[in-house]
């Protein structure tokens, strides 16, 4: 074998290993970009069932009706509840709401986490306030399928919640340090 043979193949090998290179590169590339492109869509689409879960909830009828439920007391039966028109109305309209919000965190449409942040309080102080009447509820119609999705939300922002907000601490004080 010449030299200049051994060159030539030498040549040859290097331009397939360049090659090679060139393509996991390539590869490599494409798959971090995925990735990337993956954690945005995601975060974007975190943000738009957010802005979504809000426009949902803040209408006059949502404010109105949570105001009663939140202001529910304790011992309330569910005749009590029955009998007053705007708080049965309330009631049923929250509970409603929450339902399809439930079953919404369940089918991966809205991350918890957001529920959480934006109405953790809210769900919890529900749950409270309606767990009774929910109960007679589904001895009444013997069936546990009533309002079933509401009570699982509650119990998975309790079970799952990490947001630095809760019924004793408010985001007024959690994120007290927050900067832009």
């Amino acid at each position: 074998m010449t030299s200049k043979e051994a060159f030539e193949q030498i040549a040859a090998v290097d331009l397939s290993t360049v090659a090679n290179i060139a393509t996991a590169l390539t590869v490599l590339t494409a798959v971090v970009f995925g990735l990337i492109e993956m954690r945005c869509a995601r975060q974007e689409r975190e943000e738009r069932a957010a802005f979504v879960a809000v426009q949902a909830i803040l209408t006059p009828a949502w404010m109105q009706s949570m105001t009663l439920v939140q202001a529910i007391s304790e011992g309330t039966t569910a005749s009590q509840i029955e009998a007053d028109p705007r708080l049965f109305q309330a009631v049923q309209s929250i509970a409603c709401i929450l339902e399809s919000l439930g079953y919404a965190v369940f089918a991966r449409m809205v991350p918890l986490n957001v529920v959480d942040e934006l109405l953790g309080g809210t769900v919890r102080i529900a749950w409270r306030n309606l767990h009774g009447y929910v109960e007679y509820e589904r001895e009444r119609a013997g069936s546990k399928k009533n309002w079933e999705w509401f009570q699982w939300l509650a119990e998975q922002i309790d079970r799952h919640s990490k947001a630095r907000t809760s019924l004793a601490l408010g985001a007024h004080e959690a994120y007290r340090d927050w900067r832009p």
